[in-house]
């Protein structure tokens, strides 16, 4: 092998996790850092999906935040938490330096994913 060859890597395992995208409605809370809504936490209201989704405005705390909130999701999912029991698990918790905080209070609803997607890209 030479320094020009690119390396092959392959995933021998991955914790499981919802899957990421639905076709139904999802509910869904800002994850607040600071004060600041910095992503949202979503859950399909009749699938197994859940994810993640950063708001692209509040720069790069959003994108860290995504790390942190993979990890919980594969948490809640390898400890059979359906997705929105997942959704209201960390509410009114304790601020996470890298997480952020789910604030007390009802979720959200819209229509679809690409509704919340577009919230988020808003701004």
């Amino acid at each position: 092998m030479s320094l020009k060859d690119q390396p092959v890597f392959r995933t021998v395992r991955a914790p499981d996790s919802y899957p990421r995208t639905t076709s139904a409605a999802v509910r869904y809370v800002p994850i607040l850092k600071e004060g600041v809504v910095i992503g949202y936490l979503w859950a399909a209201t009749t699938d197994d999906a859940a994810r993640y989704v950063p708001r692209g405005q509040a720069g790069d705390a959003a994108f860290d935040a995504a790390v942190a909130w993979t990890q919980r999701l594969r948490w809640a999912k390898a400890n059979g938490m359906t997705p929105l029991r997942a959704l209201r698990h960390w509410a009114g918790e304790a601020e996470d330096a890298r997480a952020g905080r789910v604030p007390v209070g009802m979720p959200f609803e819209l229509a679809s994913l690409e509704a919340l997607v577009e919230l988020a890209a808003a701004g």
